[in-house]
């Protein structure tokens, strides 16, 4: 059996990936793990995700990937903005786009909350991570789309934002090209500009 402690593979895992490598049934595997939570040698994430917490490389944003199974998605919004430096608040969620239905995971690691995008509007501004464990994070001027995108929902999620530093570390113009180049339809298109200006010229 794989030694979790040191092996830098079994920093978060699902349970096929560990009855993959240890050559068991994904029963087999499930269980030994189990007995491993109740030791808290390793900590259940949600069902059939696992995270090593003890590991030097473990960061809750490691777990976005297998949170997401077959949806796409990435780390974007406030979580994104905070990242990139132009948000100095840390959010008290774990924000991520996702193609599925919107939802919040009370985790033992972290709170993370999903918020839907269309997957058409996910095809720019995007790229891994430069850590240990990677995962996908929109750029900062994605995330801050992103915002204002769900900002144009009806129920007004991020009607009022935290103050942003758009001076530093964040590429106006890029801005700009994403919210002309990505298929926004024309109203939702208009009411991002519109917030935008106040924005960028505030």
């Amino acid at each position: 059996m794989l030694e979790l402690s040191s092996s830098p593979d079994f920093v978060v895992f699902n349970t096929r990936d560990f009855a993959t490598a240890n050559r068991v049934s994904v029963s087999s595997a499930s269980r030994r793990l189990e007995r491993l939570s109740r030791r808290d040698a390793l900590t259940q994430v949600t069902r059939g995700v696992w995270a090593n917490t003890a590991h030097p490389h473990f960061h809750p944003l490691a777990c976005v990937t297998y949170l997401l199974g077959k949806e796409q998605g990435y780390v974007s919004f406030l979580t994104a903005l905070s990242l990139h430096g132009v948000l100095s608040q840390i959010p008290r969620s774990y924000l991520i786009a996702t193609t599925g239905r919107p939802r919040v995971l009370d985790s033992p690691v972290a709170r993370f909350e999903f918020l839907r995008i269309k997957p058409e509007l996910m095809s720019d501004g995007v790229d891994w991570s430069d850590t240990h464990q990677p995962y996908l994070v929109a750029s900062a001027e994605k995330a801050l789309l992103d915002t204002l995108y769900i900002a144009t929902r009806r129920n007004r999620r991020f009607a009022s934002l935290p103050e942003l530093d758009l001076e530093n570390n964040f590429r106006r113009r890029e801005f700009e090209r994403l919210l002309k180049d990505l298929p926004y339809p024309l109203r939702i298109r208009s009411a991002i500009s519109s917030r935008w200006h106040v924005l960028r010229d505030g």
